[in-house]
Parts: structure tokens; sequence; C-alpha cells
């Protein structure tokens, strides 16, 4: 079997989308987002001062080798349709790594080149198994490459926004709204910038423009080219 990369900024709809595409495939399905946002939640557990941080070189050292370290202890058990996010022989429940501390200080943490090193390894090792979908931000352009199958979901910020508020039950224009579009053109910014692998579209990869189109439709989109 083979392994499908599914890649894109953030609430481009990348989780909602690979787990239906894994499940119509029977593949298993891994959101290597939750890796990052694991080894955060771990790190803001221990004590960590993560919070409000927005970029990696607002790390001190002490931080960072803690986050490192927690990179390597990290591990996945692969479940059919989905994955089990385990750090520190720690299993995290996917509620627990959606908090606004999370969200604050993750872009910061998965910028260390040390943590993307550790946390690649695994989702190397998984995407080798074959018969996977992999969810993320650079999994056709560094994580694997030789993906036979890479997408790339995209999407303005302001559709982005108004679909994180909607899923987190704020109304349109409210001022929960209004955070998440500051939230997302900021995290943009620091995934598409970062020396470290940056947020781009690997050169053979669909591009899908998701702004009109509903999840059904690029679900069907995917499987469909999968299958071919």
């Amino acid at each position: 079997m083979t392994q499908v990369a599914i890649d894109g900024p953030a609430s481009s709809g990348k989780s909602s989308v690979g787990t239906r595409v894994a499940a119509e495939l029977g593949y298993g399905f891994l959101d290597t987002g939750l890796l990052y946002r694991a080894v955060t939640r771990a790190a803001l557990d221990a004590g960590a001062k993560l919070d409000g941080l927005a970029s990696a070189d607002k790390l001190s050292t002490a931080q960072i080798e803690q986050v490192v370290q927690l990179a390597h202890l990290t591990d996945v058990d692969l479940e059919s349709g989905g994955a089990s996010i385990i750090v520190d022989d720690r299993n995290f429940a996917a509620s627990e790594l959606e908090s606004e501390a999370v969200e604050r200080a993750v872009a910061a943490v998965a910028a260390v080149a040390d943590v993307r090193a550790a946390l690649r390894t695994i989702q190397r090792e998984i995407a080798m198994r074959g018969g996977v979908v992999l969810a993320g931000r650079d999994i056709g352009t560094v994580v694997y490459p030789e993906a036979r199958h890479k997408f790339f979901l995209d999407a303005s910020a302001e559709a982005r926004a108004l679909r994180r508020a909607l899923q987190r039950g704020y109304a349109a224009g409210s001022a929960e709204h209004h955070e998440a579009l500051r939230s997302l053109v900021a995290r943009d910014q620091e995934d598409r910038t970062r020396a470290v692998a940056p947020l781009r579209a690997a050169d053979d990869a669909q591009v899908i423009l998701t702004d009109d189109l509903g999840l059904t439709d690029v679900v069907e989109l995917i499987v469909r080219q999968v299958r071919r």
C-alpha cells in the first residue's frame, strides 16, 4: 500500500479531510501537527514558560533542551483511522492538545530544528509502513518526499479563521473570530518564513483551494485521485 501526504497551513482542513480519506481507503491516519502539540503540552505541564512565544529565537537554551528531550521521548500508536500520541510514557487526548496555551506556543516549538529532526524520524518510520495518510506542513517536501500521492490544501486566512471560530462554537464577527484570524496570520508568517522546513507546496503536489469547497468535495477529489 502507498502513502498519501496532505500538507497545508493551519485550519486548512487537513485533519478533517485526512481522517475521512484514510477511512475511505482503509488506511491509518496521522495528523503530524499533534506531535508538535503534544511536545508543547508536555513541556508546559513540566513547567516550561512558553506562553506567548512567537518564534524559536525567543526560547532560552534550557527551554530548547527541554523540548528537544521531550521530542526524543515521543512515540505514536497508529490506529485505524487515527493515532495516539505518547510523550514520556504519557498518552495525550486530542482535547488536551487544543488549548489556547498550546496554540500560542506550538509555532515556536515546531521551529526548533532538533525537535523537527526527532519527530521527522517518527513520521518517516510510519510513512514507510505504507497504507497511511499523513497530514502536516512539510510531509511532501521534507518528511516523506517519496510519497506517491501529494496534496496541498490551501485557503485564505479569512476563510480558515471563520471555520476555526465556528468549529469552536463562536459566532462570525465575534472577538474570538477576530482572535482566530490574528493567530492564523501570525502562524502563517512563522510557518512560511522559518529557516527549517518552511511551509510550501511540493513541486509535484496537487494544490486544492478549499475556500469554496465542502469537506465531502475535497475528500472525494483526493480519494478519486489516489484510486486512479
